[in-house]
């Protein structure tokens, strides 16, 4: 298998530098980390990330062994309107903050996340990845890089790789907003954070509504 990848890393390298400039272009996710990691603690935005993981395994599976079957159902057009919905109720939850709280209202970064909450923020990270349901699609076209006669094995590896990368991105950025310094200077702009939050899921909520309802 080694010498297969050897004699194919161009398509390898390809495929990952791809994947890894998906993952970290801002939207949905992204947001969803930097705003727990602001607003609540450390341990609560790893929790998101946990849950953006679990959401992405399932994207890849769907983009690595059923994407030819799902696209022939109506799959991807229900799931947009569930996105849609879910990330237009985001944004009106974020807006409702604007608000409704004062900088005052924010955890301590060294405060207890109970186990609930930890929850809640493990299904907010699944629910928003899972709103996109152009992921297991861009899996798809990407993959169509690989050589078609990729062995099992080869299309694991991959697949272990491009489920770390996000855990790994999305963990870091975690880490950097709950530096104390850093969040002291972005709790003093939290709510450009969440004015930026609201355009951001609203513009992909629209969009998925949009492409459903075909305007």
């Amino acid at each position: 298998m080694l010498e297969f990848f050897l004699s194919n890393k161009k398509a390898f390298f390809d495929v990952l530098s791809m994947w890894i400039l998906a993952v970290m272009m801002p939207g949905p996710d992204m947001f969803l980390v930097i705003t727990s990691a602001i607003k609540k603690n450390k341990k609560y935005a790893l929790s998101a990330v946990y849950g953006i993981v679990a959401g992405t395994i399932v994207w890849l599976i769907v983009g690595f062994f059923l994407i030819g079957m799902l696209s022939k159902t109506s799959f991807f057009q229900w799931v947009q309107l569930c996105g849609g919905c879910y990330l237009l109720y985001m944004t009106c939850k974020i807006f409702l903050s604007l608000f409704a709280k004062s900088s005052q209202d924010f955890q301590s970064q060294e405060s207890f996340v109970p186990q609930e909450n930890r929850s809640k923020a493990f299904m907010s990270g699944v629910m928003t990845n899972l709103s996109n349901p152009k992921a297991p699609i861009f899996v798809g076209s990407v993959l169509t890089k690989l050589p078609q006669e990729t062995p099992l094995e080869g299309s694991l590896v991959c697949f272990v790789l491009m489920l770390l990368i996000p855990m790994i991105w999305f963990s870091l950025v975690a880490h950097f907003f709950s530096i104390k310094r850093i969040f002291s200077l972005f709790l003093r702009y939290a709510k450009v954070l969440d004015v930026l939050a609201v355009c951001i899921f609203g513009i992909v909520g629209i969009e998925l509504l949009r492409e459903f309802f075909g305007f």
